[in-house]
């Protein structure tokens, strides 16, 4: 197997005017919670504990936002990239941003948003996680190791 080419990007502080192509701010923004196709909510909560920051796949959904706003634990970090591009092109890897999200402010993620995380900067991270019941029926990914040969690293 191929070595994978190594992409980095710098996670930059969440923002309303940053984050905005790829939806809300919550605790900053007027969130808009969306639901197509019959979909239904569900409230959980997930927890993650560190890993190495290599992205090689991103996920999206189509039918429902999904909310993620942590519960406390360390800061975490996000990957993502706009709904317009498909990674059929290695191009469109120019578009993957990250973004450093604090236990002050949360994230809804539009419709079709590619993401990745929030994965957390030290121990863990907990968060309050808003998404479609039926999630498994309504993920898309993109594999960027396996299609494209890339791995995004986030530095910090």
């Amino acid at each position: 197997m191929a070595e994978l080419e190594v992409r980095t990007v710098v996670a930059e502080p969440l923002t309303s005017i940053g984050w905005q192509p790829f939806g809300q701010v919550i605790g900053a923004d007027d969130c808009r919670i969306e639901l197509r196709d019959g979909a239904e909510f569900r409230l959980d909560v997930l927890t993650y504990l560190w890993k190495p920051l290599r992205c090689d796949h991103l996920n999206r959904h189509h039918t429902a936002t999904q909310a993620l706003i942590p519960l406390g634990g360390d800061p975490a970090v996000v990957v993502v990239a706009p709904p317009e591009v498909d990674f059929s092109d290695p191009a469109h890897l120019d578009t993957i941003r990250a973004f450093t999200i604090s236990g002050a402010q949360g994230i809804n993620l539009a419709l079709a948003t590619w993401h990745w995380g929030p994965y957390p900067i030290g121990p863990e991270v907990h968060l309050a996680n808003v998404q479609a019941r039926d999630v498994a029926n309504d993920n898309e990914i993109a594999h960027l190791g396996r299609d494209l040969g890339t791995v995004v690293e986030v530095r910090v």
